[in-house]
């Protein structure tokens, strides 16, 4: 068992350092990706984070300022029904007075997960700095060095800490609440062949319905997922043909969206309305074909190692049920339509 997990984490560790885009996969590559990082600064460090609880990223992030670094950090103040979580990491930011904001006015919630360096690297990541982000959790980051998208995402992040709007972006930064709704709508038209998604929730009606219809036109649809969606939404997927299975090994709480084996978005973009409405939020999409291939390979390992019994409460549908969702399928399909 030890032996393939060293070959799956072997095989993407040295395929990802061949290309200048560096794919991280967690839990398997666990916290050194992210602290090699930070130990990489020269000049400075600015961090957008939901959940801060890691001691070893913390203590990361404490030396470089040690070191005379420049460090700015966009912390949210009370994650949702964890209100106190980041608590000890806001004491400590005060303690060693280093420049840190708790809000970005008018969003509901701080959700974007990136790290920039130097000006010169910038990771968007589906993780919060957290204990459970390198134990049991699937997620992923880029590591961007493009200079033209990294200037991007440091665009946002000024923007964001002057509170100020933003008036531009890169055509493959995916910003909540600014474009996110209309440019994952457009990503998923583009599928002719196939569509994976990693999702920690899918509740958005317009994204299902997005799905459902390019399930209709041919795509082969993955959903994985460990959340319980909404019933009527499951049988309105289902019915189009979309495959959805529930995770237990790992939780899912990577946001992917990978479309014909080309191109992929990660980034912290719930498939929620409120997570497309109300939160900023940020993903990338990426046309690098190692990239896109390696997020390919650790689906289908992860969709092979769920067993069918975690599906069964999309496959036993009774007939009461059934026979009320078909009388419906039009008022559904206008709905999520």
């Amino acid at each position: 068992m030890w032996v393939r997990s060293f070959l799956f984490i072997f095989l993407f560790l040295f395929t990802s350092f061949s290309y200048a885009d560096q794919l991280i996969i967690e839990p398997d590559m666990g916290r050194k990706p992210i602290v090699d990082l930070l130990n990489q600064a020269q000049h400075s460090i600015s961090l957008v984070m939901y959940g801060f609880t890691d001691e070893t990223l913390l203590n990361a992030l404490l030396k470089q300022h040690e070191r005379g670094k420049s460090l700015k950090i966009i912390l949210e103040q009370s994650p949702y029904k964890t209100q106190n979580e980041n608590k000890k990491t806001i004491f400590l930011l005060k303690k060693n007075h280093i420049d840190w904001q708790n809000s970005i006015p008018p969003f509901r919630l701080v959700h974007q997960k990136t790290l920039i360096i130097d000006d010169k690297n910038a990771l968007v990541m589906t993780f919060n700095f957290t204990h459970s982000s390198f134990k049991n959790q699937r997620n992923f980051a880029l590591n961007i060095d493009e200079k033209k998208q990294v200037n991007a995402i440091k665009n946002i992040f000024s923007a964001d800490w002057n509170h100020v709007p933003i008036h531009e972006t890169s055509a493959d930064l995916v910003v909540s609440p600014d474009n996110s709704r209309q440019k994952i709508l457009a990503l998923i038209k583009t599928a002719t062949h196939s569509i994976n998604v990693y999702a920690q929730s899918i509740n958005d009606d317009k994204i299902i319905g997005a799905l459902a219809k390019a399930a209709r036109n041919g795509a082969h649809i993955k959903i994985l997922t460990s959340a319980k969606i909404p019933q009527k939404q499951a049988d309105f997927m289902r019915h189009a043909g979309i495959e959805i299975k529930q995770s237990k090994q790992l939780y899912i709480h990577a946001k992917v969206i990978i479309i014909n084996n080309t191109s992929a978005m990660i980034g912290s973009i719930n498939f929620t309305r409120a997570s497309l409405e109300n939160n900023r939020e940020l993903s990338v999409i990426t046309h690098n074909v190692n990239i896109v291939k390696q997020l390919n390979a650790t689906f289908n390992h992860d969709w092979r190692n769920t067993s069918s019994f975690e599906m069964q409460q999309y496959t036993l549908i009774g007939a009461k049920i059934l026979r009320k969702f078909i009388t419906q399928t039009l008022y559904q399909t206008r709905r999520f339509e």
